[in-house]
């Protein structure tokens, strides 16, 4: 017997879901959204996704991955009526309810992406330039990047030498899990990286450290 596809009924089933939601009451919390005749416009890092009103599907510039999908269904099941960003930026493991998950976060996060950009600070700023970075005066590289508007997350990072190896950290602010699910966050970060990566695999060759 064919095994089921677990990742093709996670994604029917939250296609679904996105369908039995208000639109005008989604819109309220999320102004910042888009009617169309297609469907409901939502901007995810520099890209306008639309989201078909009759299968929930998305169609994006890009291709997207299916946690990307899940990003973009989560924050519009999830968001709270009155959900507004704070202006105060916190580490992941300030979040509410997110402490447990903080051990995991640091190994598959921010120790994975201190390592993916070892030596290569100048391919990371480009490629948070091409996500529509605003520099920070933080850390050898440092931007602040829109998941969503509203939804704000910072990327620092200190590259390293002979002594201390690369380090990274990914700051958010303390009010985003009023727009998503605490657990929704760490695949956030999971997918910035990722366009990061494949943004920096466009890099002029010998970016490195320069």
């Amino acid at each position: 017997m064919e095994r089921k596809n677990n990742y093709d009924d996670w994604r029917r089933d939250w296609r679904a879901r996105f369908l039995t939601l208000d639109r005008d009451a989604l819109c309220r919390k999320l102004p910042w959204l888009r009617q169309t005749e297609a469907g409901l416009v939502v901007r995810y890092f520099i890209w306008d996704v639309v989201l078909d009103w009759e299968t929930g599907a998305p169609s994006a510039p890009v291709e997207l991955q299916l946690y990307d999908e899940m990003n973009i269904l989560t924050l519009l099941w999830y968001c709270k009526e009155g959900a507004a960003r704070s202006g105060e930026f916190v580490p992941f493991d300030r979040l509410p309810h997110a402490a447990p998950y903080g051990p995991a976060f640091r190994r598959g996060n921010l120790e994975t992406l201190a390592a993916s950009f070892a030596g290569r600070p100048r391919d990371l700023e480009r490629a948070l330039l091409a996500l529509g970075g605003r520099k920070l005066p933080t850390g050898d590289v440092g931007y602040e990047i829109e998941v969503f508007p509203d939804f704000p997350m910072q990327v620092l990072f200190w590259d390293g030498d002979d002594e201390f190896p690369a380090q990274a950290n990914l700051l958010f602010d303390k009010t985003c899990t009023d727009f998503i699910h605490v657990e929704s966050v760490v695949t956030i970060a999971s997918q910035a990286e990722v366009w990061l990566e494949r943004l920096a695999a466009n890099a002029a060759p010998g970016s490195g450290r320069g």
